[in-house]
């Protein structure tokens, strides 16, 4: 089978908000909370706890985007799916590679972070084999696929939760406001090296994004899961770092790598050291978790694409889970940690503040190119200035991450370009967001696109949506459409669609338009402001068909009605009669809906007011 193909056995889709909320929130409460906090004070000071709240601040354009990416395209790979179908295969590839070796690297420092904890509470012990056997059992559980993955989930994140609410509460009781003057010891580029250095904490939030696929109800739990987690975690973040700024000397908390276990001891002795140790492990054994449930999805998807070998894609007949690529990530992370702590953090970050940088960019392409396809359920506020200033505030922090980290992150772009022009180019073409961006702004130097990008986007919203078509769905995508600009009579109007609709029908125009003129005289189908239905019984049977028109000027169909620009046209054999009704009450519905008016008028392409029927939300009888 073909990765991409319509054979590839599909994804489970078992997620639900518990799961994704737990692995969003264990990926992002592991390293970046139980060994950061130190590294963060040696350049911020007391004033770590500030860089900790500016981090979850600035994150928010980049959450809102994503979040309304998602909704809009909840697919396997996530940030990396969302870039290349907006700004191209170039930087999809980048992209791709990019996230999958961010989150990645986090996930791999995680299992440097449980070696620490493992050799401070059982100095001697093996803890590398003791960490790779772990690495082998969480796998194993991807293996079996990702509801088991997620359950598991769900139980550690509760019980960290429950462990780190603890820990603030009675840790607020024991801070001195003493050991926070003073505060900005690293003065203003302190605070901000700091909340550059620990913006991979935050990278969790990419991981729900990437199993939006298997999401049972993306459209609902996606956007509660990300937000709900980001406000849990950025308050643990605070308040936990708060206690540790507290109680710990400067000295001492600047070179810990166990910061909360040394807070603990202070106010708790060695059980509060060594419950928060294991908390830590606890957070660690999540993250790892989430970050090989998460990473493998970004091969999967592109090699679904074609990017990269077919074989990395293959998914499971049995679990409907991507073997291949869960073994390559769990290799690539065993590989990983044998790297330097320090330069896997800023590594980890570089490459994550990159990715929101252009998370906020390809917003901005997506709703500008006017893609009709493009229906995020939740849309983020402010636009476009939430996206402006989130991909410049994102550009400053990528500036500030250090050389070494910006070296790490270009050789990531520049390898993900030579593999796109070597490998990739020739095996794919696709139009992108940015392309219809283009020959919007540039109509008449540039070709009009192929409509690649709007059909795949229809489809993952008929997917999301669980739309299954029915016999009216049917007709739509083989009807005819009338998309007229001048301003006509009703007698023109009705000649015309006669004239249509006679072939299919296998009648002659003047005996539909006979049909039609009799039907306004008996009962006139201008049924509201801008609205007509005009629908007759033909002769014969087993004949039934639903056609739609847009008069942009306006059709005057007399009688002192309001000029019409909407017009669904029924005509049907007496023996479709129970049909009829059923076509009448789908129309209602349809054109019902809040908004449907603005959005008919909206239209740029008859394809567009085709699928704005076809997607529109109603019964369905399959």
């Amino acid at each position: 089978m073909t990765p991409g193909s319509d054979n590839q056995p599909a994804l489970h889709k078992a997620l639900g908000f518990p799961d994704l909320f737990s692995i969003a929130t264990g990926a992002m409460i592991s390293s970046g909370l139980f060994v950061l906090p130190g590294l963060a004070y040696y350049y911020a000071g007391p004033s770590a706890v500030l860089a900790y709240m500016l981090a979850g601040i600035l994150i928010l354009p980049a959450l809102f985007s994503k979040v309304e990416l998602t909704t809009a395209m909840p697919k396997a790979g996530g940030t990396y799916y969302f870039i290349d179908r907006s700004l191209g295969h170039l930087a999809g590839t980048v992209s791709g590679l990019a996230a999958w070796f961010s989150l990645s690297i986090k996930t791999a420092f995680a299992f440097v972070g449980i070696r620490v904890f493992l050799e401070v509470l059982a100095p001697g012990v093996n803890s590398l084999a003791i960490t790779l056997v772990a690495l082998g059992f969480f796998t194993y559980l991807n293996l079996r696929g990702a509801s088991h993955a997620g359950k598991a989930q769900i139980f550690m994140v509760a019980g960290l939760l429950l462990i780190l609410l603890v820990f603030s509460v009675l840790g607020s009781l024991h801070t001195s406001a003493l050991r926070m003057v003073p505060f900005a010891t690293g003065g203003i580029r302190g605070i901000l090296e700091a909340t550059a250095l620990i913006f991979v904490a935050f990278g969790g939030l990419t991981k729900a994004a990437s199993v939006a696929e298997e999401a049972s109800n993306p459209k609902r739990d996606i956007p509660r899961s990300m937000i709900a987690s980001l406000a849990v975690v950025t308050f643990l973040y605070f308040t936990s770092v708060l206690v540790c700024v507290g109680t710990l000397e400067g000295a001492t908390l600047a070179t810990s790598r166990t910061p909360l276990s040394d807070a603990a001891r202070t106010f708790a002795g060695n059980p509060g050291f060594i419950i928060l140790a294991l908390a830590a492990i606890f957070a660690f054994l999540s993250t790892a978790n989430a970050g090989i449930l998460a990473s493998a999805r970004f091969p999967l998807a592109m090699s679904k694409d074609r990017l990269i070998p077919g074989i990395v894609g293959r998914i499971g007949l049995k679990r409907g889970t991507p073997w291949f690529s869960i073994g390559l990530t769990s290799t690539f992370i065993g590989a990983m940690l044998f790297l330097d702590f320090v330069r896997l953090v800023k590594m980890a970050s570089a490459m994550q503040i990159f990715l929101f940088l252009l998370t906020n960019i390809v917003v901005i392409v997506m709703r500008e190119s006017r893609i009709h396809t493009y229906r995020p359920s939740f849309k983020s506020p402010l636009y476009p200035w939430m996206q402006i200033l989130g991909a410049t505030t994102m550009f400053i922090l990528l500036v500030m991450i250090g050389m070494e980290a910006l070296i790490a992150c270009s050789g990531v772009v520049l390898g993900g370009s030579v593999w796109y022009f070597l490998y990739s180019r020739k095996r794919v073409e696709r139009d992108s967001a940015l392309l219809h961006l283009a020959a919007r702004i540039f109509p008449k130097e540039l070709k009009r696109r192929n409509k690649s990008i709007t059909r795949e986007l229809k489809k993952v919203l008929m997917e999301r949506d669980l739309i299954t078509e029915d016999r009216f769905d049917k007709l739509v995508l083989s009807s005819d459409i009338l998309d007229i600009e001048e301003p006509l009579e009703l007698n023109k109007f009705l000649m015309l669609v006669a004239e249509r609709i006679a072939k299919p029908l296998e009648m002659e125009p003047d005996e539909l338009f006979h049909l039609l003129i009799e039907r306004e005289k008996t009962s006139p189908t201008a049924l509201r402001p801008g609205l007509a239905i005009p629908h007759i019984i033909i002769p014969g049977t087993g004949k039934f068909s639903v056609n739609l028109a847009r008069c942009k000027g306006g059709i005057n169909f007399g009688r002192g009605t309001e000029p019409v620009f909407i017009a669904f046209i029924l005509a049907g054999t007496m023996d479709e009669r129970n049909f009829h009704l059923k076509a009448l009450m789908a129309i209602a519905e349809i054109t019902t809906a809040s908004g449907f008016d603005d959005s008919w008028k909206k239209c740029l392409t008859v394809e567009g007011l085709r699928d704005l029927v076809l997607l529109s939300k109603r019964r369905r009888e399959v």
